[in-house]
Protein backbone atom coordinates (compact mmCIF):
# COMPACT_ATOMS: atom_id res chain seq x y z
CA UNK A 1 0.00 0.00 0.00
CA UNK A 2 2.85 2.40 0.87
CA UNK A 3 4.47 1.72 -2.50
CA UNK A 4 1.27 2.61 -4.34
CA UNK A 5 0.89 5.79 -2.30
CA UNK A 6 4.49 6.75 -3.00
CA UNK A 7 3.85 6.41 -6.75
CA UNK A 8 0.73 8.56 -6.46
CA UNK A 9 2.50 11.18 -4.34
CA UNK A 10 5.47 11.38 -6.69
CA UNK A 11 3.31 11.65 -9.80
CA UNK A 12 1.05 14.24 -8.15
CA UNK A 13 4.08 16.33 -7.18
CA UNK A 14 5.40 16.05 -10.73
CA UNK A 15 2.07 17.11 -12.22
CA UNK A 16 1.87 20.00 -9.77
CA UNK A 17 5.21 21.26 -11.04
CA UNK A 18 4.20 20.67 -14.67
CA UNK A 19 6.90 18.29 -15.81
CA UNK A 20 6.60 17.02 -19.40
CA UNK A 21 4.09 14.23 -19.93
CA UNK A 22 6.64 11.73 -21.19
CA UNK A 23 8.49 12.01 -17.87
CA UNK A 24 5.54 11.16 -15.63
CA UNK A 25 5.89 7.36 -15.77
CA UNK A 26 9.66 7.42 -15.07
CA UNK A 27 9.03 9.77 -12.15
CA UNK A 28 6.44 7.33 -10.77
CA UNK A 29 9.01 4.55 -11.07
CA UNK A 30 11.51 6.66 -9.13
CA UNK A 31 8.99 7.21 -6.34
CA UNK A 32 8.32 3.48 -6.20
CA UNK A 33 12.04 2.65 -6.11
CA UNK A 34 12.63 5.19 -3.32
CA UNK A 35 9.87 3.70 -1.19
CA UNK A 36 10.95 0.11 -1.86
CA UNK A 37 14.50 1.04 -0.95
CA UNK A 38 13.39 2.56 2.36
CA UNK A 39 11.16 -0.43 3.15
CA UNK A 40 14.05 -2.82 2.48
CA UNK A 41 16.43 -0.73 4.58
CA UNK A 42 13.91 -0.64 7.43
CA UNK A 43 13.49 -4.42 7.21
CA UNK A 44 17.27 -4.86 7.45
CA UNK A 45 17.40 -2.44 10.44
CA UNK A 46 19.54 0.14 8.66
CA UNK A 47 19.48 3.58 10.26
CA UNK A 48 17.35 6.30 8.72
CA UNK A 49 20.29 8.52 7.80
CA UNK A 50 22.27 5.79 6.05
CA UNK A 51 19.14 4.49 4.31
CA UNK A 52 18.28 8.00 3.10
CA UNK A 53 21.80 8.48 1.77
CA UNK A 54 21.77 5.16 -0.08
CA UNK A 55 18.26 5.78 -1.44
CA UNK A 56 19.23 9.24 -2.70
CA UNK A 57 22.23 7.74 -4.48
CA UNK A 58 19.95 5.20 -6.15
CA UNK A 59 17.39 7.84 -7.15
CA UNK A 60 20.11 10.11 -8.47
CA UNK A 61 21.64 7.33 -10.57
CA UNK A 62 18.26 6.43 -12.04
CA UNK A 63 17.48 10.11 -12.64
CA UNK A 64 20.73 10.51 -14.55
CA UNK A 65 19.82 7.48 -16.65
CA UNK A 66 16.30 8.70 -17.39
CA UNK A 67 17.61 12.18 -18.20
CA UNK A 68 20.10 10.82 -20.70
CA UNK A 69 17.60 8.41 -22.25
CA UNK A 70 14.80 10.95 -22.61
CA UNK A 71 17.14 13.91 -23.26
CA UNK A 72 15.78 16.04 -20.44
CA UNK A 73 17.33 17.83 -17.45
CA UNK A 74 18.12 15.65 -14.44
CA UNK A 75 16.14 17.86 -12.07
CA UNK A 76 12.89 16.89 -13.82
CA UNK A 77 13.42 13.37 -12.46
CA UNK A 78 15.48 13.87 -9.30
CA UNK A 79 13.31 16.42 -7.48
CA UNK A 80 9.98 14.55 -7.72
CA UNK A 81 11.74 11.21 -7.30
CA UNK A 82 13.26 12.17 -3.99
CA UNK A 83 10.15 13.85 -2.57
CA UNK A 84 9.01 10.67 -0.78
CA UNK A 85 12.33 10.62 1.10
CA UNK A 86 12.04 14.14 2.52
CA UNK A 87 11.68 13.95 6.34
CA UNK A 88 8.54 16.07 6.62
CA UNK A 89 7.08 14.24 9.58
CA UNK A 90 10.37 14.57 11.47
CA UNK A 91 10.36 18.32 10.83
CA UNK A 92 6.77 18.55 12.06
CA UNK A 93 7.65 16.55 15.18
CA UNK A 94 10.63 18.85 15.81
CA UNK A 95 8.43 21.95 15.72
CA UNK A 96 5.79 20.26 17.86
CA UNK A 97 8.39 19.35 20.48
CA UNK A 98 9.66 22.92 20.65
CA UNK A 99 6.17 24.37 20.91
CA UNK A 100 5.27 21.96 23.73
CA UNK A 101 8.52 22.85 25.58
CA UNK A 102 10.02 19.40 25.08
CA UNK A 103 13.37 20.88 24.09
CA UNK A 104 15.61 17.85 24.50
CA UNK A 105 13.40 15.71 22.25
CA UNK A 106 13.09 18.63 19.81
CA UNK A 107 16.85 19.02 19.54
CA UNK A 108 17.29 15.29 19.01
CA UNK A 109 14.59 15.14 16.34
CA UNK A 110 15.82 18.33 14.69
CA UNK A 111 19.35 16.95 14.50
CA UNK A 112 18.11 13.72 12.93
CA UNK A 113 15.99 15.72 10.45
CA UNK A 114 18.95 17.87 9.45
CA UNK A 115 21.18 14.82 9.04
CA UNK A 116 18.61 13.06 6.84
CA UNK A 117 18.20 16.19 4.71
CA UNK A 118 21.98 16.47 4.44
CA UNK A 119 22.26 12.81 3.47
CA UNK A 120 19.67 13.29 0.72
CA UNK A 121 21.43 16.37 -0.64
CA UNK A 122 24.89 14.84 -0.49
CA UNK A 123 23.73 11.68 -2.27
CA UNK A 124 22.25 13.74 -5.09
CA UNK A 125 25.32 15.97 -5.39
CA UNK A 126 27.81 13.12 -5.21
CA UNK A 127 26.24 11.19 -8.07
CA UNK A 128 25.78 14.35 -10.11
CA UNK A 129 29.44 15.28 -9.78
CA UNK A 130 30.66 11.76 -10.51
CA UNK A 131 28.49 11.27 -13.58
CA UNK A 132 29.49 14.62 -15.02
CA UNK A 133 33.17 13.89 -14.48
CA UNK A 134 32.93 10.45 -16.08
CA UNK A 135 30.46 11.13 -18.88
CA UNK A 136 31.34 13.99 -21.14
CA UNK A 137 29.79 14.55 -24.52
CA UNK A 138 32.17 14.18 -27.41
CA UNK A 139 33.01 17.34 -29.21
CA UNK A 140 34.10 17.62 -32.80
CA UNK A 141 37.60 18.98 -32.76
CA UNK A 142 38.30 19.92 -36.35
Amino acid sequence: MDVLLSIVATVAFAILYQIPRKAIIPVGVLGMVAELFMVAANKEHVGGIAASFAASIMISLLSEGFARTLRMPVTIFAVPGIIVLVPGMNAYQTMKDFVTHNYIQGIAMGTETALIAGALASGLVMVGVLTRSVWRPRRNVN
